[in-house]
C-alpha cells in the first residue's frame, strides 16, 4: 500500500516534493467518505532527507474487481483494513459513484466517521443529484464541478491536497467577504473538516463554492489578447482588437473592493518602522532559501536584498491586513456581472501562519502585476509566439502589452481606494519577492518557463521599469 501510494503520489501534478529525496512515507485514514462503494480519505505524510515533512490528502474508492471504466484512475491494489481482502483502489475524485458524498454530507450536516461537514448560510442550493467532473489544469489542489448551470445552480468542490492544520484561509476569507456583501467573489456553499496523523492535527479538507458556468478564465482571456497583438499589423496594444486594458482596469477595482471589505470585517494594523524591519528580515530569509534551491539567483541576491532594505526606509506607515496571498490572472473569472476573484488560500508552499498573518495589500497587487508579465512573456519563452505566427518585434509588442495592462490595473485599484499602490519602493520589493518565488517554482515544475521570472528580475534591477509603469498611473 505504502509503495503503491508513493509511486502514484509523486507522479501527480499537485505533488510539491518533486526533485526532493523521500526518506519515509506514513499512511493513515482521515475518515470514511461513504460505505458503498467504500471510499476513504487517506493522509499520506512524506518525510524528506531534510527531515521536513508534508501531508497530502488522497481520497480512494474500492472495488472487489477491477473496473475498466476507472482504469485511468487506478492507484493500487491493497486491503482497505486489516480485516479485509485486497481490493482495487481508485482515485475517488474520478469515481462518480463516490463524489456525490461530498455534497450530500454538506446538505445533511453529517458528523460521523471522522469527518465533519458544514453548510454555509448561502441561499444557493447544493446540486446533490448532479454528476461531477474533474477540472483540468489545476496544480496544487483538485477541483470538481457538479452540474453545468443549465438546470439550476452548480457547485465547485475544491479538495485540498496538501493538508495544513487549522481552518483554511479560503473558507475564512470567503465567509468574511460574504458577511461584507462583496460581489467580487463566488458564494461559499460549504466545507469539510477532519483530523489526521492520529488526531494530532485537524483542519479543512475541502470547500464548495458556487459554479459560474458562463465565466471566462482571466488567464485565458489575457493570453488571447496577447496572441491577437502579436499577429496584428499595428504593434500598438491600444489599437488591438483584443485590447485587455479595460478588463485590467475593472480587475484592479475588484481587487481594491476585496481588500477594503476584508479590512472592514477582519480589521487592519499599521506597520511602523520595527514592523517593516521584521518584514524585510522575512523577505531576506525567503531569498536565502530560494538561492539554496535555485543557485542561478545567487548573482542577483545582493541587489535584491538591497531593494528589500529600501522597504524599511519608506517615510510613511504601511497598512497590513488579511489579503488574498496568491493573486494572479489564473485566480480570476470574468462573468456577466464583473470579475470574480477565487482561491483565497494563499501560496500553498508558504507556512499557514504566514498566510494568515496581516500583510500589506501590495502583496496582491505585486502578484497581479507579475501575472500580466507572465501572460505576455511566457509565449515568447516557450516558443508559442513563433508557432502562432507572431510578427517581427514580438518582444517589443509583449513589453508594450505588459505596461499598458499593468497601468490600467493600477489605475483601477487606485480609483477604487487602494492604499499605497503608487509607492514604487514597497511595490518593487514585493514584485521581486514574487519573482524569486516563481524562479524556484518553475525550476521544480516547468523548467522551460524559468526565463520569465529571471528576465523580470534582471529588468527590475537594471532600470526604472516599474517607475515607467507607475508614471502612467491614473492616466
Amino acid at each position: 500500500m505504502r509503495e503503491e501510494l508513493t509511486h502514484w503520489l509523486t507522479a501527480r501534478r499537485w505533488f510539491a516534493g518533486k526533485g526532493r529525496t523521500i526518506t519515509h512515507v506514513d499512511v493513515s485514514t482521515i475518515g470514511q467518505l461513504q460505505d458503498d462503494p467504500r471510499a476513504d480519505l487517506l493522509a499520506v505524510t512524506v518525510t524528506y532527507d531534510t527531515t521536513e515533512s508534508e501531508t497530502y490528502q488522497v481520497p480512494v474508492s474500492y472495488r472487489a474487481d477491477a473496473d475498466p471504466g476507472l482504469a485511468h484512475a487506478l492507484v493500487g491494489h491493497w486491503a482497505p483494513d486489516e480485516n479485509s481482502r485486497p481490493e482495487y483502489a481508485y482515485d475517488a475524485l474520478q469515481d462518480r459513484e463516490a463524489t456525490a458524498a461530498w455534497l450530500t454530507g454538506m446538505a445533511s450536516g453529517r458528523y460521523a466517521d471522522g469527518l465533519s461537514f458544514h453548510r454555509d448560510t448561502s441561499a444557493i442550493p447544493l446540486p446533490v443529484h448532479e454528476p461531477s467532473r474533474v477540472l483540468g489544469g489545476e496544480q496544487s489542489n483538485t477541483s470538481l464541478v457538479y452540474g453545468d448551470g443549465a438546470e439550476g445552480p452548480g457547485a465547485m468542490l475544491k479538495v485540498f491536497r496538501r493538508l495544513v492544520a487549522g481552518t483554511n484561509p479560503d473558507v475564512e476569507l470567503l465567509h468574511a467577504l460574504a458577511q461584507a456583501g462583496n460581489t467580487s467573489v463566488p458564494a461559499l456553499l460549504g466545507w469539510v473538516e477532519g483530523t489526521w496523523n492520529d488526531g494530532a492535527e485537524a483542519g479543512t479538507l475541502a470547500i464548495a463554492t458556487e459554479f459560474l458556468p458562463s465565466a471566462t478564465d482571466g488567464w485565458a482571456s489575457a493570453l488571447a489578447s496577447v496572441r491577437a497583438l502579436l499577429i496584428e499589423d499595428d504593434p500598438d496594444p491600444a489599437a488591438s482588437g483584443g485590447d485587455f486594458a479595460g478588463e485590467a482596469h475593472r480587475l484592479g477595482q475588484a481587487t481594491a473592493a476585496v481588500h477594503a471589505d476584508l479590512a472592514r470585517v477582519l480589521g487592519s494594523v499599521t506597520w511602523s518602522g520595527p514592523d517593516r524591519e521584521r518584514f524585510v528580515t522575512t523577505l531576506r530569509e525567503r531569498l536565502d532559501q530560494a538561492v539554496r534551491a535555485a543557485p542561478a539567483l545567487q548573482e542577483f541576491a545582493a541587489d535584491i536584498a538591497a531593494r528589500y532594505g529600501e522597504l524599511a526606509q519608506v517615510d510613511h506607515p504601511l497598512t497590513a491586513q488579511r489579503v488574498h496571498g496568491d493573486l494572479h490572472l489564473g485566480q480570476t473569472l470574468r462573468t456577466d456581472t464583473g470579475w470574480k476573484i477565487l482561491d483565497f488560500e494563499g501560496e500553498p508552499a508558504r507556512p499557514v501562519e504566514e498566510r494568515t498573518a496581516p500583510q500589506t495589500p501590495l502583496k496582491d497587487v505585486a502578484g497581479m502585476l507579475r501575472s500580466f508579465d507572465y501572460a505576455a512573456r511566457q509565449l515568447l519563452a516557450t516558443g508559442d509566439a513563433a508557432a502562432a505566427g507572431a510578427r517581427p518585434g514580438a518582444e517589443d509588442r509583449a513589453a508594450a502589452w505588459v505596461v499598458r495592462n499593468q497601468r490600467a490595473y493600477l489605475d483601477g485599484y487606485a480609483e477604487a481606494g487602494g492604499a499605497d499602490v503608487l509607492d514604487p519602493g514597497p511595490l518593487t520589493a514585493l514584485i521581486l519577492d514574487k519573482a524569486v518565488y516563481e524562479v524556484v517554482y518553475e525550476l521544480r515544475n516547468r523548467p522551460d518557463w524559468v526565463a520569465v521570472p529571471m528576465g523580470a528580475i534582471r529588468r527590475l534591477l537594471a532600470g526604472p521599469v516599474l517607475g515607467d509603469v507607475l508614471a502612467g498611473g491614473r492616466s
